[in-house]
């Protein structure tokens, strides 16, 4: 006897067309959440990149160009990871509730990542407000995430939250480590055993995970960074980065030293992993696309290279624009940035 579809399944159904969403029938066949250890669920990852977060498909009524066959050529390229980048406040009613429409695309997300058999990280982008106001952006931060956990309690463990994306200004070390236990909170009264994503301050960064006071009962948690070092490289050129980097060009990287730095980079972030025991994901890197395209490759190679020797997974930035690792506009991948992430890849 077939059960009534309600929420989640009724929400799929009912959506059709051009966006190329999953079938109710595939709703229909959901899998339930076994616990994993925070060490075993980043040795499962594999590849990861950053999808969707700036695309016009978030706006109401908006296509965007991801389509399903994108998720699928995620999956046969070799990536493991999609981090889903949401920019949740701006979606927000007077009500405090999360407009039920965004709700219905990110649950098609969430869908296609577990058809095609990618890790999914629901990544909390709204950095920026929150570096501009702490006091909004915990009340915020807790009403989103009450939301988001709630809604998406019984998916797979291959369903990641990751609390906030970058804290930095007045999301200060002690702010930031005052701030994501009430959050976290949260998400334990409805995922007392799934696994969490938290990273430092400075906009995640190496250098601030031994101010970050993870709570020491809660093995549940991933430690994540970012990494764009050598930044007057991988910046080079960018409209949003500080002028003086605006205005570089023909920046290039590949000296002894510079691929030397690197390791000793991600040495000192697996020292702090050993000593917390805390499993690691690196969730930022890419070179801008201004950069020669062959010391590109070689950054993110030697990057990728780095982050798997330790064992820490990665997401890279990002799948398309800017960083670009695959073209909406010719339908296709940019074939030496994927073998640098990839070199098995057979796409």
């Amino acid at each position: 006897m077939l059960k009534p579809m309600t929420g989640l399944r009724l929400a799929l159904a009912l959506m059709a067309g051009p966006l190329g969403l999953a079938s109710a029938a595939h709703a229909e066949r959901p899998k339930p959440f076994v616990e994993i250890s925070a060490a075993e669920q980043v040795a499962k990852m594999g590849p990861g990149v950053n999808i969707i977060g700036y695309d016009p498909y978030w706006q109401d009524g908006g296509q965007g160009n991801y389509k399903e066959e994108h998720f699928k050529a995620m999956h046969d390229a070799g990536f493991g990871t999609i981090r889903v980048v949401l920019f949740t406040f701006s979606h927000i009613g007077a009500d405090g509730k999360i407009d039920p429409k965004w709700m219905t695309k990110l649950d098609w997300v969430v869908e296609m990542g577990k058809k095609y058999n990618l890790t999914v990280i629901l990544d909390e982008h709204d950095f920026t407000d929150c570096s501009k106001d702490a006091a909004v952006c915990a009340t915020t931060l807790k009403n989103v995430w009450s939301q988001l956990a709630t809604r998406y309690a019984d998916e797979p463990n291959t369903v990641i939250f990751e609390l906030l994306n970058e804290p930095h200004d007045k999301l200060d070390a002690d702010t930031w480590n005052a701030l994501f236990p009430q959050v976290l909170s949260i998400v334990r009264a409805s995922n007392p055993k799934r696994n969490v994503i938290i990273g430092p301050t400075h906009w995640n960064s190496r250098n601030d995970l031994e101010l970050l006071k993870l709570p020491q009962d809660d093995r549940h948690i991933i430690a994540t960074f970012h990494y764009y070092d050598p930044f007057n490289f991988t910046h080079q050129g960018a409209s949003w980065a500080p002028p003086e980097i605006t205005a570089l060009k023909d920046v290039l990287f590949g000296t002894p030293e510079q691929i030397a730095q690197v390791g000793k980079d991600f040495d000192a972030v697996k020292a702090w992993s050993v000593a917390n025991d805390r499993p690691i994901l690196l969730g930022e890197f890419g070179a801008y696309d201004k950069a020669a395209m062959k010391d590109r490759v070689l950054w993110t190679s030697t990057v990728a290279r780095a982050a798997e020797s330790r064992g820490f997974a990665y997401a890279y930035w990002q799948f398309s624009s800017d960083f670009i690792v695959y073209d909406f506009k010719k339908q296709a991948w940019v074939e030496p940035i994927l073998k640098a992430l990839i070199p098995a890849s057979k796409e």
